[in-house]
C-alpha cells in the first residue's frame, strides 16, 4: 500500500490501516543509494533496512538488516560478512564517468567481495545538473560581458533562466545515456541586437543538447551528439 492509497474509514476500521499507512509512508521516506558498473555488469542498492547486490550471470544476495557507514575523508565504507566473506562497498564523493554510457554520476563506487573487486558509479546523474547555473559560454564563446545568462534544471523535469534579454521555459528528459532538452519558449521583449543574437543562439543550441559531462561539481558541459562543446555552465 503506497501513503498515498491510504483510505479514510471509521474510526472503528481506521487503527489497523493507520499502522499499514504508517509503514507505508516510513517506507517510502527510507534513504536509498544505488551503485552499478560494468564488465561484469553488477549492481547494489542500499537503504535503511537492507543492502542488495546483484551481478549479471552472477549471485545475488541480501545483507539484512543494513550496515551502516563508517566515513574517511570523502568516502562512506559499508562492511559485512556474506557467507564468510569479507564486504565492503565504498561510496566517494568523487565524481565518476559510466564507461559504457559516458554518463556523469556524482559519486564513485569500490566493491570489494572476497577476492573479487568491482568498480562503478552511485547515485542519480540527475544531482550534478538540478539548481541554477550561470551560462559561460555558448559554442566555445564567451558571453557577452555583464549579461549573466542563466539556466536551472529543476527536479521535476522543467528548466527555466534568463536567455540574456527575455526568460524562457522548457523541459529535460535525462535518461540512462543522454539529456535533451525541449519545448523551449521565451518572452519576446526587445533588447539590444547582441544579446538577442545571443539570447537566439542559447535556445538554438539547447534544442541540440544530447548529453552533458561533468568533471568538476561547480562545472558543467552540455554537448551534442558528435560530443561538441554547445553550452558551458558554472556554478
Amino acid at each position: 500500500m503506497s501513503p498515498d492509497s491510504c483510505p479514510s474509514l471509521p474510526l472503528a476500521a481506521s487503527l489497523a490501516v493507520l499502522s499499514m499507512c504508517a509503514t507505508a509512508t516510513s517506507n517510502a521516506a527510507a534513504a536509498s543509494l544505488t551503485a552499478r558498473g560494468n564488465e561484469p555488469g553488477w549492481q547494489i542498492t542500499i537503504s535503511d533496512t537492507a543492502l542488495s547486490f546483484n551481478a549479471l550471470g552472477g549471485e545475488t544476495f541480501t545483507v539484512q538488516p543494513a550496515p551502516h557507514p563508517t566515513r574517511q575523508g570523502d568516502a562512506d565504507t559499508y562492511l559485512a560478512t556474506v557467507d564468510g566473506r569479507q564486504l565492503a562497498l565504498t561510496i566517494a564523493a568523487r565524481i565518476c564517468v559510466d564507461t559504457m554510457s559516458g554518463m556523469p554520476y556524482p559519486q564513485t563506487a569500490t566493491v570489494i567481495l572476497g577476492d573479487r573487486k568491482f568498480e562503478g558509479c552511485a547515485g542519480e546523474p540527475g544531482d550534478l545538473l538540478h539548481g541554477d547555473w550561470l551560462v559561460d559560454e555558448i559554442r566555445e564563446k564567451a558571453t557577452v560581458e555583464g549579461s549573466k545568462p542563466t539556466l536551472a534544471f529543476e527536479p521535476d523535469g522543467r528548466i527555466h533562466g534568463n536567455g540574456s534579454c527575455n526568460r524562457f521555459f522548457g523541459n529535460f528528459a535525462l535518461t540512462g545515456e543522454a539529456l535533451t532538452i525541449s519545448e523551449t519558449g521565451a518572452a519576446m521583449m526587445m533588447c539590444d541586437q547582441q544579446l538577442m543574437d545571443q539570447e537566439r543562439n542559447l535556445l538554438k543550441a539547447l534544442g541540440s543538447v544530447h548529453r552533458f559531462e561533468a568533471l568538476q561539481t561547480r562545472r558543467v558541459q552540455l554537448l551534442d551528439k558528435d560530443g561538441q562543446r554547445l553550452v558551458s555552465l558554472r556554478r
